[in-house]
């Protein structure tokens, strides 16, 4: 008996469990000075944003700030377009060549945030009980 097994491309399997963290954008500066995106989603290897796609396109490099509820949460990431949705206005993008103390506090944020909803999972199945 011969078969063959296909999952998919390894460029459509999730590399890290990605989550969305209300007050997170990225500060671009542009020809017209910074500009705020709200970040649709994050992991520790890259994350989405959202814009009108003019000028993006997949293969692009580009530096930005990452903001927390307006405050600079982490400065001069580099990140690379992955994938342009422009029915959707959303950008995917990677991390690139980040320093290991960044890295630390990116994974702290996405780990703090798994944790309140596993808590909020938690809470509203005790609730239910």
């Amino acid at each position: 008996m011969d078969f063959d097994i296909k999952i998919g491309d390894d460029d459509t399997l999730r590399r890290a469990y990605r989550t969305r963290v209300p007050g997170l954008d990225i500060r671009i500066n542009t020809k017209k000075g910074p500009l705020d995106f709200p970040v649709s989603d994050i992991s520790a290897s890259g994350f989405a944003f959202a814009d009108n796609p003019r000028g993006y396109s997949s293969g692009m490099e580009f530096t930005f700030d990452l903001m927390l509820s307006k405050k600079l949460f982490l400065t001069e990431l580099k990140a690379k377009v992955m994938r342009v949705l422009t029915d959707k206005g959303i950008i995917g993008c990677d991390f690139l060549a980040m320093e290991r103390s960044q890295e630390i506090k990116l994974d702290k944020l996405v780990l703090e945030v798994q944790k309140r909803l596993i808590e909020l999972r938690k809470s509203k199945r005790e609730a239910e009980e």
